[in-house]
């Protein structure tokens, strides 16, 4: 596995919601940072690139996605926790379904 990470795309946001397959799934990956299932690659682009992540701070919200050679494969979000910009957090983690079990998530998180 040659697994890669990119900054987020909006073309990204069909692949995460398809993974999303029921309100559980939502709930696991977005902490009710969405509303209601289903959500759309929509609300996902609306989030991220109108709205910053919900991130009240500039330069604090940066997604990802991970990809190999079939495509993107997980995605999280990194933003930092602190004001001195020391802390950083991993978040809205989530790998595709039939990836899993597979370790993306780990090589995901490790790259």
């Amino acid at each position: 596995m040659s697994l890669q990470l990119r900054p987020y795309k909006p073309c990204d946001a069909e692949a995460i919601v398809r993974w999303i397959r029921d309100e559980n799934a939502l709930r696991l990956w977005s902490s009710d940072r969405f509303g209601d299932f289903p959500i759309t690659a929509e609300d996902i682009n609306r989030k991220y690139l109108l709205h910053n992540g919900d991130c009240a701070e500039p330069d604090n919200f940066y997604p990802f996605t991970a990809f190999d050679e079939r495509g993107p494969v997980g995605h999280l979000i990194l933003r930092f926790t602190d004001r001195d910009r020391s802390i950083i957090r991993f978040g809205f983690v989530i790998v595709d379904d039939s990836r899993r079990g597979k370790g993306c998530g780990r090589a995901m998180l490790t790259l």
